[in-house]
């Protein structure tokens, strides 16, 4: 049988040279973020800088990418993190994806620097670069018009940057569809720096399929098993907002309160940016490609004139500008969302550096004289709201802001380290940090840096029963938040599980995220083999999973020269219980966590010492050329 191969596309901006080639390893590791980290292992030298000529981006679908699988709909962005010189990949969801696929390509790998601004467009198979420079200084949302205007088609999709990334904001992101961004890393910066300001894409191909009957058979029964849970019900009906925003769908949800000090916000606070007081102004749900959940809301409202439109918000956004800013004016938190969407700036980088500075502001580290006359107050959101301007245009005091709040605090010292809510040199915008051991520890063991979607567990947010944790995790405390018990294994566990999530190209929330009955990789390898005629095993897919992860590690320590000292929580995380809400008098115990990362550690096969990896580990896994590779 012929080994199914990935359509490349690969383009040097410098020179303007495009080549397409096939590719065994794109379906090897499943596509997506599987792809991306191989390809910056084969092909990034240690002394390349993020933002530079010579770092490479990837974009790439996964395997699933486009097909009739629920949610379906994911494209992943790798390349060397701006923030912390190891390992960026983020997910993002809307329709370029599928329409990538459909355009004759699976993925494309981004090289060089374009001499003037310029935008890829690709018209079912036909690549071409094409004259930005009337697009240079548009935001997102004009962009994608723009490009949709030129060919008269509003059905192109597009993928863009917008003034933030221009400006080389460390924070800024690349956006898809206006409302789905691909996150993390200063991704948008480094697009930037390429003068690389859109890829537009239009396909009418299908999908190649080797047993679609046998694919589409096994997707009815996964289909049935997501349509029937109560998670899935749960979201259809409030959106990531209602289910896991502040208060969340228990009401005891964690959020994250004026830079992590605490967990639960005052509830006349909650009652006021909750998803059951923006009802009033909804005017219609929103999906992703083949979704079912439509966990978007379009809102429409008005402040003193104001009008204001915008597709949204996800549960990290109310967190990072809502409880995290002490922000509870549900127009505002609104408006802040859309600026970072038609800025194209990192809602997780964004809240984390403002909220430091306002802490600094408070404590006195910060004075007027710093932020040139704003008044970085709790709640304050007219000069908030300035601030995010500031930062994406990099202007007055947000061209601090906009290197990162690891770097600003580094520039600022005077103390403000403390209040840097960072890992890896990556601001953390998150709910639990203190409460819930099991996600918390998956933050802090992130390679991509701090942030819950590199394998954080939902199981104790869900709070599933012991026999449940028991049946599919041999750890009956899977749902207890306070229990450290076993921790370390379902973290290694749900990291795996992530890897493949995340390359398959659906999204977390079609799959066993918050419905654990989905969880049960078996539903992959059905899906993998009708789909390419390739016979997997469970076990198979596992292990390309864990030589992903490795991969992403193998980068770290040679790029970034992360080690165990950097898989650890913020000092507040550590010290400070929490003094009020269901969870008070939680924190992260060192001793505690210190046993947790010893299990996740042997689990993975790593040196508990160091946290990197062994000879041994890597020979057992048959990744000797790994052991070349970090002089082993």
């Amino acid at each position: 049988m012929k080994v199914l191969e990935g359509r490349i596309i690969r383009i040097n901006l410098s020179t303007g040279e495009i080549k397409t080639f096939l590719s065994k390893e794109f379906y090897k590791y499943f596509g997506g973020r599987g792809f991306g980290s191989w390809v910056l292992l084969n092909e990034l030298s240690k002394d390349v800088k993020p933002i530079s000529e010579e770092n490479k981006v990837i974009i790439a679908t996964g395997c699933f990418t486009g097909t009739t699988l629920p949610g379906s709909s994911r494209v992943s962005l790798s390349t060397k993190n701006a923030l912390s010189g190891g390992i960026c990949y983020s997910s993002g969801g809307g329709d370029f994806g599928p329409e990538f696929r459909k355009a004759g390509y699976d993925a494309i790998i981004i090289e060089g620097k374009s001499p003037k601004p310029q935008y890829l467009f690709i018209d079912d198979g036909k690549i071409e670069l094409r004259d930005a420079s009337h697009l240079w200084g548009l935001t997102t949302w004009d962009t994608e018009d723009r490009i949709k205007e030129e060919f008269s088609d509003p059905s192109i999709r597009v993928l863009s940057i917008g003034p933030a990334g221009e400006n080389l904001s460390k924070i800024a992101c690349v956006m898809i569809d206006k409302a789905h961004a691909l996150a993390w890393g200063g991704s948008g910066a480094i697009l930037g720096y390429k003068n690389l300001k859109a890829i537009g894409v239009r396909g009418s191909k299908d999908i190649p399929i080797y047993d679609k009957a046998t694919f589409d058979k096994v997707v009815d029964s996964y289909r049935h098993v997501l349509l029937s849970s109560p998670a899935s019900a749960a979201l259809r009906k409030g959106g990531t907002h209602g289910m896991a925003g502040v208060g969340g769908w228990s009401g005891k949800v964690p959020t994250s309160v004026r830079n992590l000090q605490e967990e639960y916000w005052e509830p006349e606070k909650i009652k006021k940016v909750s998803e059951e007081a923006y009802k009033p102004y909804e005017k219609k749900r929103t999906r992703c490609y083949n979704c079912p959940l439509a966990c978007l809301h379009y809102y429409e409202m008005e402040k003193d004139g104001e009008v204001l439109a915008c597709e949204g918000m996800h549960a990290n956004s109310v967190r990072g500008f809502a409880s995290n800013w002490d922000i509870d004016d549900a127009f505002d938190v609104l408006k802040i969302h859309s600026l970072c969407n038609k800025y194209g700036l990192d809602v997780d980088g964004v809240s984390a550096t403002v909220a430091w500075a306002i802490e600094c502001f408070e404590e006195g580290i910060l004075t007027e004289e710093d932020t040139l006359g704003l008044q970085l107050k709790w709640g304050n959101s007219k000069d908030l709201i300035k601030l995010v301007e500031q930062i994406a245009l990099r202007k007055d005091f947000g061209d601090l802001l906009a290197k990162g709040v690891y770097n600003a605090s580094k520039i600022i010292g005077r103390g403000s380290e403390k209040y840097a809510m960072q890992i890896k040199g990556v601001g953390i915008n998150e709910q639990g940090v203190h409460s819930h051991k099991a996600w918390s520890l998956a933050i802090a063991t992130s390679t991509r840096g701090g942030g819950h979607l590199s394998g954080a567990p939902q199981t104790e947010n869900r709070q599933i029963p012991p026999e449940v944790g028991k049946w599919l995790f041999n750890n009956p405390e899977a749902g207890i938040p306070s229990s450290y018990n076993g921790k370390g294994k379902l973290v290694a566990w749900f990291e795996k599980y992530k890897v493949i999530i995340d390359s398959i190209g659906i999204c977390y929330f079609d799959a066993g995220w918050y419905e654990v009955a989905l969880s049960d990789i078996r539903n992959y390898t059905k899906m993998y083999e009708a789909y390419t005629g390739e016979e997997i095993s469970p076990d198979q897919m596992w292990t390309r999973a864990e030589w992903v992860l490795n991969f992403e590690r193998a980068f770290n320590t040679l790029h970034a020269d992360f080690s165990r000292k950097d898989d650890y929580l913020p000092e507040r995380i550590m010290k400070e219980p929490l003094n009020v809400g269901p969870f008070k008098g939680e924190y992260m115990d060192r001793e505690k966590f210190d046993k947790m990362l010893d299990e996740y550690y042997e689990v993975q096969g790593l040196d508990k010492n160091t946290g990197l990896q062994t000879k041994e580990q890597l020979a057992g896994l048959g990744m000797d050329f790994l052991i070349t590779y970090l002089g082993l």
